[in-house]
């Protein structure tokens, strides 16, 4: 009888019981079998990566569940699979394209990009797999999904008509993050906040019923005054009690505007004053939907300021057209000053 080794070597142990487990089909479920169900849905991580140790604890959690599950006689299915992680991996897929042929998703077409994608996942999923599969995990491999497998998108289109039909799922005007160069929305779990130096700018509103008077309010963005659409103040800030219900003029793309009060106004910000912008900034369009405001969107989906009214602005760029608004402000006396800011 050979010696026991006297430390566990895993490389020589582990990858052997799990071939012979495999080979057994020992975590294959049967959907014929009379034992009570059990099923856990593996969330699929993204093809895009490797395994991090939030994957691993949740594995195994999982595998313990579902290990157990076995030993108490449930006939278990633990399924699992890949995500397209969607904009990931359009954008490492896009990336390969124009290093490797300098091409971009709309010179191949969708037909073909999604082709490409595809071809990624099957060179990159693997890695994956062949990962949770070192981890011993006991997945039933032969019912192994994909988030872009035609049966699943099937599955997901289906239920959304199901579910609009039902009226449970409506289209609205809603804020959301954009990215102009990807040209699509994201979540906010794929933004990442990072802390920007730039300017906080002080510009002058005059009041229409009092020619004359001013109000100053400080902003990072005034590329898109032109989508004001209103003043705001807190109802409890009394230095502007006697303006609610009155007008002020638009600087740029001069209209009459009207001054409203809203408790979300932060009386110690700034100048106490906020423009509201429906279009370009998330509280502004909750204080807009409360206020029956329009909405007004001077920013084309590239990132180009769309704004005809103003053609000195019209088609640039918005961090050019950051810049060419103060100096338009500047000239027509509306810009009281300008201070260095950091945000994020």
């Amino acid at each position: 009888m050979a010696e026991l080794p006297k430390r566990y070597d895993p490389k020589s142990v582990e990858p052997k019981w799990y071939q012979r487990w495999m080979e057994n089909r020992d975590f294959v479920a049967n959907p014929n079998s009379s034992k009570p169900a059990f099923s856990i849905v593996m969330p699929p991580p993204n093809i895009t990566g490797m395994l991090t140790l939030g994957h691993v604890l949740n594995d195994t959690i999982q595998d313990i569940l579902a290990r157990l599950a076995r030993m108490r006689g449930f006939e278990v299915l633990w399924l699992p699979g890949m995500d397209h992680a969607g904009i990931g991996t359009q954008t490492a897929v896009e990336k390969y394209l124009r290093r490797t042929e300098n091409k971009t998703r709309h010179d191949l077409g969708r037909e073909e990009f999604l082709r490409r994608v595809l071809e990624w996942q099957d060179k990159h999923g693997g890695i994956i797999i062949d990962q949770l599969k070192r981890l011993g995990c006991s997945c039933d491999w032969s019912r192994q999904r994909y988030t872009l497998d035609d049966a699943y998108v099937a599955a997901v289109q289906k239920v959304f008509v199901d579910l609009y039909r039902k009226g449970l799922i409506y289209r609205g005007r809603r804020m959301i993050n954009w990215d102009p160069a990807a040209q699509t929305a994201v979540s906010d779990e794929e933004v990442i906040s990072k802390p920007q130096k730039g300017n906080l700018y002080f510009v002058r509103y005059e009041i229409v019923e009092e020619p004359g008077r001013f109000l100053k309010v400080a902003t990072t963005r005034p590329e898109t005054i032109m989508a004001d659409t209103a003043m705001a103040f807190h109802p409890g800030d009394k230095r502007f009690a006697g303006l609610l219900g009155k007008h002020a003029w638009r600087p740029l793309a001069r209209e009459r505007i009207p001054i409203i009060a809203d408790e979300t106004i932060d009386p110690e910000f700034g100048t106490g004053v906020l423009k509201v912008t429906p279009a370009h900034d998330a509280l502004d369009f909750e204080i807009g939907q409360r206020h029956n405001l329009p909405i007004v969107d001077v920013l084309h989906p590239d990132g180009r300021v769309d704004c005809p009214a103003v053609p000195e602005l019209d088609g640039l760029e918005r961090f050019e057209a950051r810049e060419k608004a103060a100096e338009l402000l500047r000239a027509r006396g509306a810009l009281a000053k300008t201070e260095p800011y950091e945000n994020n």
